[in-house]
């Protein structure tokens, strides 16, 4: 009986040091770098659809955040439009953001979140896509209230995925792969 519950502790200490290991809050499900990115239709709050079919034109970095993630990468929106004013490299990128309205899809809390939406956009000065059903979020392991950055090759290859908060190490190495895509 003893040397049961001793094994039982053992196997729970093994398992939890194993969960030790994982960072707090990791993504595993994230898309991997060189996975095929996947084919998804989002939509502008007036309907305007855009179908995220790979491979394209040019690279495509895709920002995905809902109302309470919205702030979490102030930064990197900063010097993504700093950049845009000033690098014509910015040009030969597709910059989407897509907001997760999935808690909105109904009536009257669409109406609300279209409005919303549409006035974001006139501030930033580009078109913000809605994720009405979540199916966005699915298709790519996303998170719920964090906020999701991918960059998708011309080849429809993932080039680089994160989640929360990107710190300046993290924003360079996403230019340097920005970068690297348009030369």
């Amino acid at each position: 009986m003893q040397q049961t519950f001793v094994r039982k502790l053992r196997f729970f200490l093994m398992i939890l040091s194993l969960l030790l290991l994982i960072p707090a809050g990791s993504a595993l499900a994230l898309p991997s770098v060189g996975q095929s990115a996947r084919r998804v239709v989002v939509e502008d709050p007036d309907g305007r659809v855009m179908d995220l079919a790979f491979p394209r034109k040019k690279p495509m970095l895709i920002l995905y955040e809902d109302r309470k993630s919205a702030t979490q990468n102030r930064a990197l929106k900063d010097e993504l439009n700093k950049l845009s004013d000033t690098k014509a490299e910015a040009k030969q990128i597709q910059f989407v953001a897509i907001a997760d309205t999935s808690d909105y899809r109904s009536w009257p809390l669409r109406g609300f979140a279209e409005r919303s939406v549409r006035k974001k956009a006139v501030e930033v000065g580009q078109p913000i896509y809605c994720d009405w059903d979540g199916q966005f979020r699915s298709a790519y392991g996303l998170r719920r209230g964090v906020s999701s950055v991918i960059l998708v090759g011309k080849d429809g290859r993932v080039e680089y995925a994160a989640e929360g908060k990107l710190d300046a190490p993290a924003r360079s190495k996403l230019f340097a792969l920005l970068w690297a895509q348009v030369r």
